[in-house]
């Protein structure tokens, strides 16, 4: 089950967990106060150059972050409610076949 990660390797998930928070605390540190949602990628040229597309991205961005934590959200809620790792509950319903 998913949720077992926090029960069964502690010391891994508490890595993990930490070199995730050094990697962005030195990205909030190398950018500009002022221009911390920049994080150095215009000059990739990534983003759009119309005003209005880019608010286009954020929005739909933000949109795909949403629908991520809901998956997120019910695949954790159907471990919980069914007892079954979520591989199981898949391959039950003839969703997934391994």
């Amino acid at each position: 089950r998913a949720l077992e990660a926090f029960n069964t390797d502690p010391i891994w998930l508490a890595l993990t967990l930490g070199v995730l928070s050094c990697l962005e605390t030195v990205r909030l540190i190398e950018t500009e106060p002022g221009s911390r949602t920049d994080a150095k990628i215009e000059s990739i040229g990534w983003r759009p150059k119309s005003e209005a597309e880019f608010v286009n991205y954020q929005v739909r961005e933000l949109q795909n972050g949403r629908l991520a934590m809901l998956a997120v959200a019910g695949e954790i809620v159907q471990e919980l409610v069914n007892e079954k790792p979520l591989l199981v509950n898949l391959q039950d319903s003839g969703f997934v076949s391994f």
